[in-house]
């Protein structure tokens, strides 16, 4: 039986994420998937802001740009009847390039310190595997297939299986992170139920991903990241020649029998004469929403599309799943490490559950704004009717509160305050330390982010560096938690920004605790943020 601290099971973006997080806190793990190769499925083509923070907090972030769509490429949506009908309206959104000139003009803690990346599945799980496979942390096993856990008072066997030969494997580990999907074997080992809805009239879709080089056609109402049509979206995946076409389902069975010449389908269905060089890959696909009913069970956690499943509209799954998998990674890893107490697991659900279902419904949101359209468009509105109602409801991929700006305002291992809670929109980031948030990014005075003072595991951050915080190390280390003490005088815009003279950080950079002067009782914060009340 080989051991192991953490057995991680599930090897796509959320799983390989968790392992380089648990890597960077100094802890082993044996990562296992099914598959021997990364996924040929375009399932993601968007990482977000937040994500990338995370990246980069991993050392990852220019690997995943150079893989990805370059900078100088818009982001732009276009909405229309059909290539071969009419355009709608269009939704502007900036380019990479444009957003680092955001984040340089708007140096008050109201931008993130990365911008989001467009990039395919197919090409960040490359990026991903490679680092994986460099860490002398990281265990990686392919073509093992999870069969069923056992848990007892001290760790968890897994039982597993190799693909190939159905040769058994147990693995003892002393807890496993369940990342193996929206149809996680993980997930029913331990009997974690889950509840979740269909999309009315949206029973199902059919993907085709391909090849073209006909740029006169695809940009006929002009180049696009996403082209939406009602009855198909078009997705660019990297601006030259790679696409992918959904055509989604009129009624529950059109697509039982999958079309038997797909590019004569896709033809067909947009009415236009496209020059498809090469079909790559199809795929049928239902769409719908579904939460797990927990995010724990013992020594199990759930994360990613094994906790949560999301339909595509605002990019929020994955990227959901990497926070998932940054939040249980540095918890797990506390556990290991001794210094994590007994509540510091019972966070975990606490903290991401209220985000995996804050983040389906507002997927849910954007997808009522195509259905809402749809409905408008088959009721016989005006064109301008329609681009004056998705013109005021837009907000996919562009939600800032949504994706910086969500709080851990229960969680059991955060110092709360009395005082009233600051301002909350999906629509806008509003920049505040409140505890349990996710701390402004400004470039310091010398021209570095702030985020790249942040330690691995705690970080005390101190705009005074008079002593005041010493009591608070002092407990930290008597209590065995690292903190780096990164003192910060004489940045002064940062400083307003943070709105305290000292802010303790999670290694998910999220706030544990903050204020002017030094605690009256600081060894009941360490103790609380560390799990241990």
């Amino acid at each position: 039986m080989d051991p192991a601290p953490v057995l991680v099971v599930g090897a796509g973006p959320v799983g390989m994420v968790t392992a380089l997080a648990l890597a960077r806190q100094g802890v082993h793990c044996v990562l296992v998937d099914r598959d021997f190769e990364t996924s040929v499925h375009p399932k993601l083509d968007y990482v977000n802001s937040r994500s990338m923070e995370f990246f980069r907090q991993l050392g990852i972030a220019d690997d995943i740009r150079s893989a990805g769509v370059g900078p100088e490429h818009p982001a732009d949506v276009i909405w229309s009847t059909g290539l071969a009908g009419e355009p709608i309206t269009s939704w502007e959104l900036p380019s990479v390039a444009e957003e680092w000139r955001r984040i340089a003009e708007h140096n008050d803690g109201t931008q993130p310190t990365e911008p989001g990346q467009r990039i395919s599945q197919i090409d960040l799980e490359p990026v991903l595997r490679a680092h994986c496979r460099r860490s002398a942390l990281i265990d990686l096993r392919c073509g093992l297939r999870l069969e069923s856990l056992t848990q007892d008072d001290e760790g968890v066997t897994g039982h597993l299986a190799e693909v190939m030969t159905d040769d058994r494997v147990e693995i003892r580990s002393r807890y496993v992170i369940g990342c193996d999907g929206a149809s996680s074997r993980v997930r029913d080992a331990v009997g974690i139920g889950q509840q979740g809805f269909d999309v009315p009239g949206l029973p199902g879709a059919f993907m085709v991903h391909f090849k073209s080089r006909d740029l006169e056609t695809l940009h006929r109402h002009g180049r696009f990241w996403h082209y939406f049509a009602f009855r198909y979206v078009l997705i660019a995946q990297d601006e030259v020649d790679t696409w992918t076409a959904h055509v989604n389902g009129m009624d529950p069975s059109e697509f039982d029998t999958p079309p038997a010449d797909p590019a004569a389908f896709l033809l067909d269905t947009m009415q236009a004469d496209l020059k498809i060089d090469k079909v790559l890959l199809t795929s049928r696909w239902r769409p719908g929403f579904m939460i797990a009913d927990r995010y724990r069970a013992g020594r199990v956690l759930l994360a990613g599309d094994s906790a949560h499943r999301m339909f595509p509209t605002g990019a929020y799954g994955m990227n959901t799943g990497i926070g998932d998998a940054m939040d249980a990674a540095w918890k797990i890893a506390a556990a290991v490490k001794g210094f994590g107490g007994p509540a510091l697991l019972d966070s975990y659900e606490a903290e991401r559950r209220p985000v995996g279902l804050r983040n389906m419904h507002t997927s849910h949101r954007h997808l009522g704004v195509h259905l809402q359209a749809g409905q408008l468009l088959r009721e016989g509105a005006s064109l301008k009717d329609i681009a004056a109602f998705l013109d005021a409801e837009r907000g996919e991929n562009e939600y800032r509160g949504i994706e910086l700006g969500y709080r851990y305002t229960d969680s059991p291992v955060v110092c709360h305050e009395d005082a009233p809670e600051p301002p909350w929109s999906p629509r806008q980031y509003r920049p505040t330390t409140w505890p349990g948030s996710r701390p402004p990014s400004l470039l310091l005075d010398d021209g570095t982010p702030v985020y790249d003072r942040f330690g691995p595991s705690f970080t005390l951050v101190d705009f005074v560096g008079d002593g005041r915080a010493d009591t608070l190390l002092q407990e930290a280390e008597a209590q065995g938690l690292p903190v780096r003490h990164a003192v910060l005088t004489g940045n002064t815009g940062a400083r307003r920004a943070w709105e305290r003279d000292l802010v303790l950080l999670r290694p998910d950079h999220h706030v544990a605790w903050r204020g002017d002067k030094a605690h009256p009782d600081p060894a009941a914060v360490i103790r609380r943020i560390r799990g241990a009340v």
